[in-house]
This record gives C-alpha cells, structure tokens and sequence, in this order.
C-alpha cells in the first residue's frame, strides 16, 4: 500500500510540474490500488491466511479501475500526438 501511494505521490509530483494529464491519471490509478489494498486488508479475514481473500470479485474491481484507467491514458495520449 505504502508503494502504491509513493508511486502516485512521485506521478502527481511530475504532473503539478508538466500539467500533463496522463501524470495526473497515473497517480490517481496508483491511489485507487492503495485503497484496494486497504480495502482487502480490512476485509480479510485473520483466520484466513491462505491467500483466498484476494479471489473476491469487488478486489478485482478495484484494479480493474486502475488499470482501465491507464490504458485510457495511453490511448488518449498517442492520440493527441498524430
């Protein structure tokens, strides 16, 4: 969690400098896997270690986000450049 949020820290910190969005969409992408982990801790169960928690269909939401996210930046920023 603590590299997710340093990671969107390091991306907002070249975003306020370039005002270029896909800064922007990647420390917002990496903040959402920083709840995501937050989320799944808090929802794991402490007599469950076996690793099934992360098998849950709303994680997979969480990072389907983040991800799409991405991909969306990348596509509307090679766009932009033709």
């Amino acid at each position: 969690m603590v590299g997710f949020l340093a990671c969107g820290f390091f991306f907002y910190r070249f975003w306020r400098k370039t005002r270029d969005s896909l800064f922007a969409v990647f420390a917002v992408a990496f903040w959402i896997l920083a709840i995501e982990r937050v989320f799944l801790l808090a929802t794991v169960n402490m007599g469950d270690l076996s690793g099934t928690h992360e098998l849950r269909g709303y994680v997979y939401l969480f990072r389907l986000v983040a991800f799409l996210l991405i991909i969306i930046a990348f596509v509307m920023k090679n766009r932009r450049s033709e």
